[in-house]
Parts: C-alpha cells; sequence; structure tokens
C-alpha cells in the first residue's frame, strides 16, 4: 500500500499543470487612409505572462477585418492570411508593418488621425478582448501593409 501511495505522489508530482495564459495587447494603432483608400491595417505588441494562447479570429467595427503576414521571398513581398497566431507562453509578439498585421478592408468610412477603430480580438484560451486602436497620421505603402 506504501508503495501504490509513493507511486501515486510522485506520478502526480511529474504533472505539470497548464498555467493560463495572461494576456495583455498594448499600443494598438491603425494607419489613417488617404482619400480613395478603402483600406488599412492595425498593429498592436501581445504580452503574455502565462501560459500559451491563440488569436484564432479578428473583427473590426466598420471594416472587415483579417489576421495577414507579409514576408519577402527571392525579392517579391507576399502578403499571405493566417488562420491563427500562436502566442507561446512568457512571450511577447509583435503585430509590425512590414510583418504580422491585421489587414482592414471595405473601409466604411476613411480612417483619420485621432480617430480610434474598434477591434475585437478572439483567443482561444483567453476569449474575447475589445481593443480602441488610434488611428495614426501617414501614408503607407502597399508593400508595408
Amino acid at each position: 500500500m506504501r508503495i501504490a501511495a509513493a507511486v501515486a505522489l510522485l506520478l502526480l508530482a511529474s504533472c505539470k499543470v497548464s498555467e493560463p495564459p495572461a494576456i495583455s495587447v498594448e499600443d494598438p494603432w491603425a494607419r489613417a487612409t488617404v482619400p480613395g483608400q478603402a483600406g488599412s491595417a492595425a498593429y498592436f505588441t501581445i504580452f503574455n505572462s502565462g501560459g500559451a494562447d491563440k488569436l484564432i479570429a479578428v473583427s473590426a467595427t466598420g471594416a472587415n477585418a483579417s489576421l495577414h503576414s507579409t514576408s519577402m521571398t527571392g525579392g517579391v513581398m507576399r502578403m499571405r492570411p493566417l488562420q491563427s497566431l500562436d502566442i507561446p507562453a512568457d512571450s511577447t509578439v509583435a503585430l509590425d508593418p512590414g510583418g504580422i498585421h491585421i489587414m482592414l478592408s471595405n473601409l466604411r468610412q476613411p480612417l483619420s488621425a485621432g480617430d480610434t477603430i474598434r477591434l475585437q480580438l478572439k483567443f482561444e484560451k483567453s476569449g474575447e478582448r475589445p481593443v480602441d486602436a488610434a488611428v495614426r497620421p501617414g501614408e503607407m505603402p502597399e508593400s508595408q501593409m
């Protein structure tokens, strides 16, 4: 009986309990549009001081939103949709111009500097997070969206 109890304790001690994610979103922003422009992009930094999580969906008020990555291969810039974005445990994941970003398309109204656009981020474990992205001035070449 003592051996069985000792084995049970060892098994319990060796089981690592998965730590929940601890997600925060910092510095959300989107590029202002120029006349006639129906799309833009939004960026932010995700800090996770807990266990792993995954960004699985995005939406925006007043626009279609999707997660994209930009890469350079053989001198050609490529933009591809992402189904999700892994947020490893104890990590920082940056969405930046020329990299991973939220593509905003079919804007229902122009984005002007000083405005905000509401983003809804859905994480696999942390659930939904509303984020207000400040609209910043500046034209952005298509190659950096």
